[in-house]
């Protein structure tokens, strides 16, 4: 019997009934306005929509369709873990499941020495609507990458085992940026004076490495300047843009959550699309 993995995040971190979270995103759609299909890799946010869904949205939406399979790259792993691929066989979402797509797993999982993951995890639940919403009932690989070398290797085995398989595949990358204030115990003495230019400043040091494929610098300023909550997933993905036919990355938005709620601790929120 099929094991659906449950949709943990539905209710609070995004809506949990269909006509709410198709409604969600007509309105991201009105406020965007029109938007080409023109990449095969993203970076996106994974707050809860309040905070960042539109930004992942407008990244998702420009992913081209004519692709077999989606992968999801997700985090909050240190360089030290291994590659975690989610377990079950589908994924809830509002809008009905997903498949996974358990041949491709079983095979980066042996070739990766990988483990499942059966823990609830954001980085990538919270795109899986917009996921079903654009591409429809696609198979999709959830994996959480690590945030060392292990990463800048990924898209060589992702190239490898695609090839073998005739495959053509999109890749999501998802990364929160800096985590700044009390709340997150990270507020550096130079950054005292003014915290918002300062995280800013951090944040668009490494959406340029993200946009230039910069992979080890992702690496190196995610660990450094702690301005990256998954600096592997980032890392990997932006590979993926140049393995698929990216001359460089776009930068379509840049927030922190302090455009929607006023406070000391906040977080950055960057979308990018690799158009190829």
């Amino acid at each position: 019997m099929d094991k659906l993995r449950k949709a943990y995040f539905s209710g609070s971190w995004y809506p949990d009934r269909k006509e709410d979270v198709l409604q969600q995103i007509e309105e991201y759609n009105r406020k965007l306005g029109p938007a080409e299909e023109s990449a095969l890799s993203v970076i996106v946010p994974h707050a809860g929509w309040y905070f960042s869904g539109h930004l992942a949205y407008d990244a998702v939406r420009r992913i081209k369709t004519d692709v077999q399979v989606v992968f999801i790259l997700g985090g909050h792993l240190p360089d030290n873990q291994p590659f975690l691929f989610w377990s079950g066989d589908h994924c809830e979402t509002p809008l009905g499941s997903l498949e996974i797509h358990r041949g491709l797993r079983d095979s980066f999982m042996k070739d990766l020495n990988a483990q499942f993951d059966n823990s609830p995890d954001n980085t990538i639940e919270v795109q899986l609507p917009f996921i079903r919403s654009h591409f429809g009932n696609i198979p999709i690989v959830p994996l959480r990458v690590p945030a060392g070398p292990s990463a800048l290797l990924f898209p060589d085995t992702v190239q490898e085992i695609l090839l073998k398989s005739n495959l053509k595949a999109a890749f999501i990358g998802s990364t929160d940026l800096t985590h700044y204030g009390p709340n997150y115990g990270f507020a550096p003495e130079d950054s005292l004076e003014n915290p918002r230019k300062w995280v800013e400043d951090s944040d668009r040091k490494i959406l340029e490495a993200m946009k230039t494929f910069s992979g080890a610098d992702i690496l190196r300023y995610g660990s450094d300047d702690s301005s990256a909550c998954s600096a592997g997933a980032a890392a990997a993905a932006s590979l993926l843009g140049r393995i698929s036919g990216s001359v460089q990355g776009r930068l379509l938005w840049y927030e922190t959550s302090l455009t929607r709620h006023q406070s000391s601790s906040f977080v950055g929120y960057g979308s990018l699309i690799f158009p190829c």
